[in-house]
């Protein structure tokens, strides 16, 4: 019985820390129904082989009957590459099997009592669940998000691992008590503790140097959105210090006309004037003043390139969220949404939309725009070919990171979205 519970609790204890370091989401109704339909069938075919065999022989075939069916079913609810989801399943594994062999090793001192291996294996399952949600989800999710190559050189060390342990006595407990060494389960459990410290600490660092080139991404971003602001003003000024110089000239020739009775002419000249003013205004989107001339410059930009702009913008003057990066936010995703704009042949097809509205005491800023063609994602971010492309929309996804909210990128139906909320 003790040997059940302990499969039980190993099985639980694997596939919930697996849904946590891979932060899986099953968005689709459709896609809920397969699982539950495909998780159903494995129960079934394992509970008949279970009942038809016994316990020993499904325990020597578990990693065909229950590890690959796992492995196949992340494969399909995770987000991340399958070098990356195989890493994460080799690495749950060999931290179960841990477990077997710590309390093997302990019960060596009281006769080699699988009772007493079972308890131990039990009381270790809680405080490392705890121990890899605390210390080591977050590198693990931020690797694996912001990093694309080595994983399968990582997977080779859990699975050497788990080959070793399961050579020892494919996980029937009571050969293993027979085939088992302290020396030998002691100096694996050391190897692999070690191999993993290594491999931590190489996260924890190139965490720490991916986070300093998006802060320097941000920066560059920062500057040149200030940069763009600093057009935009010195441009409104400069009209207005014209018109101010001409005004007199204007006011000289109205009051001709109007000596003169030449009305129509006065009319005519008064109307071409206010027009030339109005051409100098910075419209109004916001009441955030900087922002305002973020959006200003880039949504004139946009129309420039025949781009219909709706706009539903609802920020006050003053928010949490820094001016220098709502125009980051701003300033890449309108830029991106122009540029993708622009590769469409009808200019009846271009489209803008810019949503910006508070709600419970969070911002939430959607933007939309016409795209022509697919859009490749790596890890729910978008790509490009392009060298130095892509720098925008990780500028953003730092800047959620910042204040702790949230950003997304998606595609569907010749439309792409930009959702941030912070």
């Amino acid at each position: 019985m003790l040997d059940y519970i302990r499969s039980t609790l190993s099985f639980a204890f694997a596939i919930s820390v697996m849904y946590m370091l891979l932060d899986c989401e099953i968005k689709h109704k459709k896609n809920r129904y397969l699982m539950g339909l495909y998780i159903a069938i494995v129960f079934l075919l394992d509970g008949l082989f279970l009942f038809h065999y016994g316990y020993p022989v499904f325990m020597k075939l578990y990693p065909l009957l229950v590890q690959l069916p796992v492995l196949f079913a992340f494969l399909f609810v995770s987000k991340f590459q399958a070098t990356k989801v195989f890493f994460i399943f080799a690495t749950v594994i060999a931290i179960s099997t841990s477990f077997s062999m710590a309390g093997l090793s302990i019960a060596f001192l009281f006769g080699f009592s699988k009772d007493i291996a079972n308890m131990i294996s039990y009381t270790l399952y809680l405080p490392a669940w705890f121990m890899v949600y605390k210390y080591i989800r977050q590198t693990f999710l931020y690797m694996l998000r912001n990093w694309d190559s080595g994983w399968l050189g990582f997977s080779m060390i859990p699975i050497s691992y788990s080959v070793l342990i399961y050579s020892i006595g494919m996980y029937d407990i009571n050969e293993v008590i027979n085939k088992f060494s302290v020396q030998y389960g002691v100096l694996l459990f050391i190897i692999v503790c070690s191999a993993y410290y290594l491999i931590l600490r190489f996260f924890m660092q190139t965490r720490e140097k991916l986070i300093l080139q998006d802060e320097q991404n941000l920066l560059l971003n920062q500057a040149a959105a200030a940069q763009l602001q600093l057009e935009a003003l010195e441009a409104s000024q400069e009209k207005t210090m014209l018109y101010r110089h001409d005004m007199r000239h204007h006011l000289s020739l109205i009051h001709s006309y109007l000596g003169n009775k030449d009305y129509d002419a006065a009319q005519k000249y008064i109307a071409d004037v206010e027009r030339s003013i109005e051409e100098t205004t910075v419209e109004k989107y916001c009441s955030n003043y900087t922002v305002n001339l973020i959006l200003y410059a880039h949504i004139k930009h946009a129309k420039t390139e025949g781009i219909q702009v709706e706009t539903h913008v609802d920020l006050p003057e003053q928010s949490v969220v820094s001016d220098m990066d709502l125009c980051v936010i701003f300033g890449n995703a309108i830029e991106n949404a122009t540029n993708a704009c622009k590769y469409i042949l009808s200019e009846n097809d271009r489209f803008l939309k810019i949503i910006c509205k508070t709600k419970h005491e969070k911002l939430l800023i959607q933007i939309t725009n016409s795209c022509d063609g697919n859009v490749t994602f790596s890890n729910n971010m978008p790509i490009s070919p392009i060298e130095n492309h892509g720098l925008g929309t990780r500028s953003i996804a730092a800047i959620a990171q910042k204040y702790g909210g949230l950003s997304s990128f998606d595609y569907e139906d010749g439309c792409f979205t930009t959702s941030v909320i912070l």
